[in-house]
């Protein structure tokens, strides 16, 4: 969907309940929006009508008549590539989600309202026309040492990617890449993680990280090796990912606060991503990039003010083009570009936008960052999730 259209979002929905396609299409929510909504009920219906006019989001469940609803998005993926794709399931249906990674940018657990299913499209929106915009879009397609064609980061994507992938799989992969496997097992041994130096082996250290913590962090460190940095900006780049992982070390203990498990867990592993805009911006502006870190600490200004009026964009939506480009799932797309301005999706709930800012806002607070002046805490989004104004205090 491209970012400078103004006309009505097209949205097709296949789903072979009738009273399901019923209860979106007729919704009052719905209809507010003004959206083109198409609805039907198997996969080869679903195809025909997307060869006689595009849609912008495809939303589907996997148990489609005819055509299943993973051929369905993968065909949506390989021939429509700009439409985004939504995958509903249920709760328990272990199988869907399976079928479908890799092929839909957002998972919906059934039973969703209407105006949820608004909510959800409305944000996923808002992020696609962030990222989208000319002068992003332009700095990414210029960083062409990170496009997903290289065989390296092709590889790394695709194995941690399938669900059928295991521990035995993945190691061998991490193994190709000697400086990714140095971070991993020095992260893996830190004090903090309470291992006292006895992770010696990949193996270990995905039995104790889990395999999304240690592909993130993978990714960072292939991703700036492949950038090719100058001596004095790789010295900036070591200390991004420095603070990528002083920002999960916080986001593990947002636990103290309420955050349940698994958000502590997807937290942790897209904290070490959320950065690599940064790593962009050394690689396509190097040097101008350099100079503008040293003008925020001269301002005492957040960089992301400065890269904002400097270069029309942030390297929170970089990060975010770049996550999409590669495939990576809705949630570190969304949280990553969105980071920095977390207020639009503040709530009385916790979600990966505003727990991210805060454990970004407390990696800078308890850890010295000598490049660049950090990010600061928005009160009201710490108020509004019920989080201490005084939280990182309690941080270890």
């Amino acid at each position: 969907m491209s970012s400078k259209a103004k006309r009505a979002v097209k949205i097709l929905i296949a789903d072979k309940d009738p009273s399901f396609l019923d209860s979106i299409r007729n919704a009052p929510s719905i209809i507010q929006e003004g959206w083109q909504l198409r609805a039907v009920q198997d996969g080869e219906e679903a195809a025909a009508s997307l060869a006689a006019d595009q849609a912008d989001i495809v939303l589907t469940s996997l148990d489609l008549p005819k055509t299943s609803g993973d051929v369905l998005l993968s065909n949506v993926k390989r021939e429509y590539p700009n439409s985004l794709r939504f995958l509903v399931h249920d709760q328990s249906d272990k199988d869907s989600l399976k079928k479908g990674t890799g092929l839909a940018h957002l998972y919906i657990e059934r039973p969703i309202s209407p105006e949820n299913l608004v909510k959800e499209i409305k944000h996923v929106l808002k992020t696609q026309l962030r990222i989208r915009r000319k002068e992003v879009v332009e700095i990414v397609r210029d960083t062409k040492q990170l496009h997903v064609n290289t065989e390296p980061m092709q590889q790394l994507l695709k194995t941690a990617d399938d669900p059928n992938c295991g521990i035995d799989d993945f190691a061998p992969v991490i193994m190709q890449h000697p400086t990714a496997v140095a971070t991993i097992l020095q992260v893996a041994n830190t004090a903090f993680l309470g291992a006292g130096g006895r992770v010696e082996t990949i193996e270990e250290a995905l039995q104790m990280l889990g395999m999304d913590f240690v592909r993130n962090l993978a990714i960072t460190e292939l991703a700036k090796k492949q950038l090719s940095l100058s001596p004095g900006l790789q010295e900036i780049a070591n200390a991004v990912l420095k603070h990528c992982i002083e920002t999960s070390h916080c986001g593990m203990q947002m636990r103290k606060f309420g955050v349940n498990v698994k958000q502590t867990q997807a937290l942790s592993s897209i904290t070490l991503l959320h950065d690599l805009g940064k790593l962009v911006l050394l690689a396509n502006k190097q040097e101008e990039y350099a100079d503008l870190m040293g003008r925020s600490i001269e301002n005492n200004r957040p960089l992301w003010h400065l890269e904002q009026a400097i270069f029309g964009c942030d390297h929170a939506a970089i990060g975010g083009f770049l996550f999409a480009m590669w495939g990576l799932p809705e949630n570190i797309v969304r949280a990553t570009t969105w980071h920095h301005e977390p207020a639009a999706f503040a709530s009385n709930e916790f979600c990966y936008v505003t727990l991210l800012h805060f454990a970004n806002c407390a990696a800078h607070v308890k850890n010295e960052m000598p490049f660049y002046c950090g990010d600061e805490l928005i009160p009201e989004v710490a108020e509004k999730a019920g989080l201490p104004i005084d939280y990182i205090k309690e941080l270890d």
